[in-house]
């Protein structure tokens, strides 16, 4: 029995996925913007100083915005 392989059925090796993500490696050090200094502010009721704490170098270290920030301080220090 022969098989024939058609082009479009057969994976290349090393290509990139279509819908991989992207990497988040585009940000920078960067200073707190003004909105963020003001959500801190309703932020810091709710939450320790070490979470804020946590979440202001996240940011500060170019390492995400600030949801991404307050999802690692929770796996990190908690509440």
């Amino acid at each position: 029995m022969l098989i024939i392989y058609m082009p479009y059925h057969t994976k290349k090796k090393n290509s990139p996925k279509k819908n991989a993500p992207k990497s988040k490696s585009n940000n920078k050090k960067r200073a707190l913007k003004k909105e963020e200094i003001e959500l801190f502010k309703t932020h810091s009721k709710h939450h320790s100083k070490k979470h804020i704490d946590y979440m202001k170098k996240f940011i500060m270290d170019g390492k995400g915005c600030f949801s991404e920030a307050h999802k690692a301080a929770n796996k990190a220090v908690g509440k």
